[in-house]
């Protein structure tokens, strides 16, 4: 089970959001895995111009980025979160995961298919496969389809359904950028798994205004 795992939207948005998560279990391989933790980054570093976010779960609340990459390069991390949007850069650091074999859990989610057949094309094979069943029960107070795609991309609910409509109507008042309020909406996700680039296209489509 995995809070990256409710995404929903169109198979056409979907293909430009794959989230890695990669994490050390307690009592298994806790012990001495800071070192790989790091050396993990490393790798991910490999790979920050093509990265939409990242994150450990332990953000610089001042001001400024929520992550800076070199400090996760050095910092103690239990739990590290990557957001690509490129299929053929996700495989690539996959690859390389792959190679160094650390010994620690990598979780990639996204499309089914299209993740089954990264992992094909780089000799991997899925331990676990879970599913995502979509919201059930009482629905009618539910946001619309379009504020939901936004606000799923933070597994933890913490980019409001409030505050993605806030963010529409001052784009719609010309007082912020589609660009601007994505990465407004983003700061709510300290995980750092929000696809800061998918949300600023889906914002452009709620409004009449184009990113910038």
């Amino acid at each position: 089970m995995t809070h990256t795992l409710h995404r929903r939207g169109k198979t056409e948005d979907l293909q430009e959001d794959f989230v890695l998560l990669i994490r050390i279990s307690r009592g298994i391989n806790q012990e001495g895995s800071e070192e790989k933790m790091q050396q993990i980054w490393e790798v991910i570093s490999h790979y920050e111009k093509d990265l939409v976010n990242f994150g450990n779960h332990n953000p610089n609340w001042g001001d400024g980025e929520l992550y800076d990459m070199e400090a996760l390069k050095k910092a103690s991390s239990r739990i590290i979160h990557v957001v690509f949007k490129d299929r053929d850069k996700l495989k690539a650091c996959l690859k390389e995961i792959k190679e160094r074999d650390f010994g620690i859990s990598v979780v990639v989610s996204g499309l089914y298919e299209e993740t089954k057949k990264i992992c094909s094309e780089i000799g991997l094979a899925p331990h676990t496969v879970n599913n995502s069943l979509g919201i059930h029960g009482n629905v009618d107070r539910l946001p619309g389809e379009d504020v939901l795609e936004i606000h799923t991309m933070c597994g933890h609910a913490m980019v409001s359904s409030n505050l993605i409509q806030h963010m529409v109507n001052k784009i719609d008042e010309g007082g912020i950028t589609c660009k601007g309020a994505a990465k407004k909406l983003t700061r709510m996700c300290d995980c750092g798994i929000f696809n800061t680039y998918r949300a600023e296209k889906l914002l452009s489509r709620m409004t009449s205004n184009k990113p910038s």
